[in-house]
């Protein structure tokens, strides 16, 4: 077909469409045995993966007309195998602007709502307790359990002291080094904790005999199997900063739009968790290492980068301590004026932070993870510079306390709404946070543990806290057998 007049046909029917063909695009088509069709198929590709472009290249020609030649059917590259992927439902996000007013009465009650819900996880487990107020008043060697909130901890080398409440009164109760398990277990106790204690009159003093966090039960029951497709997880892409890396992100996109790829044909969802865009004024002098100083510019890069992943995939985007949100615990989903420039590209599905859903059978709480910068502060043998080999342990921890932000007043503002939504009162089959860049999975009690890494070289923030970001990553995750993978894009 090479004749001008085919030439012809060829260019009119890119200029159709609203496309432009380069003389270089327009040669490889010649040679092809079915150029229309080829044309065809690049134009139905380019449509849904890039609806910003309006010339046709060379490499983008060579590519479709190698791979359809060495096809043996005649279907176009991207028709993807059909397979059923369930519509994810949202159990619990607080989407509604709420005010604070600042008084004592509201942070009672916020409190009093973490302790009722972590007393009930607790009784759960058949444990029979009784008010603090008659643990004071036993006589010397008697011994009975409370559930507690743990007001402050202090180390004095030779013992932890807790100070604890409970509604009926509060306490101090003490646990000697020389306790061995019991002090192990005192250590990884937080502040505004709730946990069970067993408790010993000794003389005046009141002895701990044993620590029960709220924890997941070890006969937790999840689903066998569930939906045959993979959920992508990626965060902290921080698009509009200067160490963004497009070129891995490109490489991301470039995977995800392979459709002989086994894996990428089963991909139902990419969820994004949090730090989509880096932000404006987050934190003194962040404009110095901004490439994009509008938030608005910042989101339109944004929506071109999303507008490349297929529209047969569904976007989940919740939002981060970068989103132009409000930064207490809980966050709505992102302002509809974000929203629109979003969807200039495609659709998505905002949500707020944290979320709870549900796809198929499979239950997902899905956080930033703001909070996991006190827990890095406040557990021993966790530091920044650890964090590569101990956010598994971390993760695990706001697991075990069945909270999500459990040290209050510390760097994570949280809301003292009337009922406390942080706390993780139905056990999840994973549990997905970012924020510290780092990318990690880890199984405890049939409970998927995923931090998804980030798409930020280290800042200077890390750098002088020695904290090493994974840069370029995303986890899959298939439910259908919960089996997780970590990819890395270069």
């Amino acid at each position: 077909m090479s004749s001008p007049n085919n030439d012809r046909k060829i260019i009119l029917a890119a200029l159709k469409n609203g496309y432009h063909l380069t003389e270089e695009a327009l040669e490889i088509l010649r040679r092809s045995e079915d150029p229309i069709r080829i044309l065809t198929a690049v134009i139905e590709h380019v449509k849904k993966t890039d609806p910003y472009r309006i010339v046709l290249d060379a490499a983008l020609m060579e590519t479709f007309v190698q791979q359809m030649t060495n096809s043996q059917e005649s279907a176009p590259l991207h028709e993807e195998e059909s397979f059923i992927c369930p519509e994810a439902q949202i159990i619990q996000y607080y989407s509604e602007d709420v005010t604070i007013e600042g008084q004592l009465e509201e942070f009672y009650r916020y409190f009093h709502s973490r302790y009722t819900k972590l007393r009930k996880i607790l009784e759960e487990r058949g444990i029979k307790f009784i008010p603090l107020s008659e643990i004071v008043k036993m006589k010397k060697d008697q011994d009975a359990a409370a559930a507690v909130m743990v007001l402050d901890k202090k180390d004095t080398g030779k013992a932890i002291i807790f100070e604890c409440e409970d509604p009926s009164t509060s306490t101090k109760v003490l646990i000697p080094k020389k306790s061995g398990d019991v002090f192990a277990k005192a250590e990884m106790v937080l502040a505004d904790c709730v946990v069970g204690m067993r408790l010993r009159k000794v003389n005046d003093t009141i002895i701990v005999q044993d620590i029960i966090q709220p924890d997941v039960p070890i006969n937790q029951k999840h689903p066998k199997s569930g939906p045959d497709i993979y959920v992508c997880l990626i965060s902290d892409t921080h698009i509009g900063s200067k160490n963004f890396r497009k070129d891995l992100f490109e490489s991301f996109l470039d995977w995800i739009n392979r459709s002989r790829d086994g894996e990428v044909k089963r991909v139902g969802y990419v969820i994004l968790c949090g730090d989509l865009v880096d932000g404006v004024g987050v934190y003194p002098g962040q404009e110095k290492e901004l490439e994009v100083v509008s938030i608005n510019e910042q989101f339109s890069m944004a929506a071109k980068f999303l507008s490349e992943i297929p529209e047969r995939i569904k976007l989940i985007y919740l939002p981060g301590n970068h989103e132009p949100v409000r930064k207490a615990l809980p966050q709505p989903p992102l302002p509809g004026v974000y929203k629109k420039i979003l969807e200039s590209g495609r659709e998505l599905t905002f949500i707020g932070n944290p979320a709870k859903i549900l796809i198929g059978n499979r239950l997902m709480y899905l956080y930033h993870g703001q909070s996991l910068d006190d827990l890095i502060q406040a557990l021993p043998n966790v530091s920044y510079s650890t964090l590569n080999e101990s956010i598994g342990k971390v993760l695990e921890v706001m697991l075990q306390v069945r909270h999500l932000a459990p040290c209050y007043g510390q760097n994570t503002p949280i809301l003292p709404l009337d009922n406390d939504p942080l706390v993780i009162e139905d056990v999840p089959d994973v549990l997905c946070t970012g924020h510290v860049h780092v990318a990690g999975v880890k199984s405890y009690k049939g409970v998927l543990l995923i931090n998804s890494g980030c798409w930020q070289e280290q800042t200077s923030f890390q750098q002088s806290s020695g904290l090493k970001p994974t840069v370029g990553t995303a986890v899959l995750v298939n439910l259908a057998d919960m089996s997780t993978k970590i990819k890395f894009f270069s």
